[in-house]
């Protein structure tokens, strides 16, 4: 994806994203750590994984909010979309609900060519694809006011 970020935004690459790489190694150890220490915690019945579900789509639409409010490095994943937001002139939410959906299509179509059937894709997964571009985009709102105060101050 680093390689679609230059080439879509060419001289307006910041090199300081080549650091993608170790950002990702060490956000992917800590999530096979939170994991790790979560194994153990069944959720039991439909509502009660919703909820969960719903709990983890705040969650992640807080953290990609941040993540690109702050204009530090990002994971691959947003560094793609505000590659487009940047080389197209999108907004930010709208791009990343097309990239999410896009990537949740992918693997549909992917698992069924390969396996036969729907693995790995659920409700949930959508549901994420969809909300977290939104949750996001509402977060957005206050820190940018935040941002604005505290710069003017």
């Amino acid at each position: 994806m680093r390689t679609v970020q230059k080439h879509l935004l060419r001289r307006n690459y910041e090199l300081i994203q080549l650091i993608q790489l170790p950002v990702a190694l060490v956000f992917g150890t800590l999530t096979d750590g939170a994991v790790w220490a979560i194994q153990g915690i069944a959720v039991q019945g439909y509502s009660a994984r919703w909820l969960v579900c719903a709990v983890g789509i705040l969650l992640v639409g807080v953290g990609v909010s941040f993540e690109v409010t702050a204009g530090v490095v990002t994971l691959a994943g947003e560094g793609m979309v505000l590659a487009v937001c940047r080389a197209f002139g999108t907004p930010f939410p709208k791009t990343r609900v097309g990239f999410d959906v896009t990537l949740v299509v992918i693997a549909s179509v992917l698992s069924l060519l390969f396996l036969h059937r729907l693995e790995g894709v659920r409700e949930g997964t959508v549901a994420a694809a969809i909300l977290v571009g939104m949750v996001a985009k509402q977060v957005n709102r206050p820190m940018q006011r935040f941002s604005r105060r505290f710069l003017e101050a």
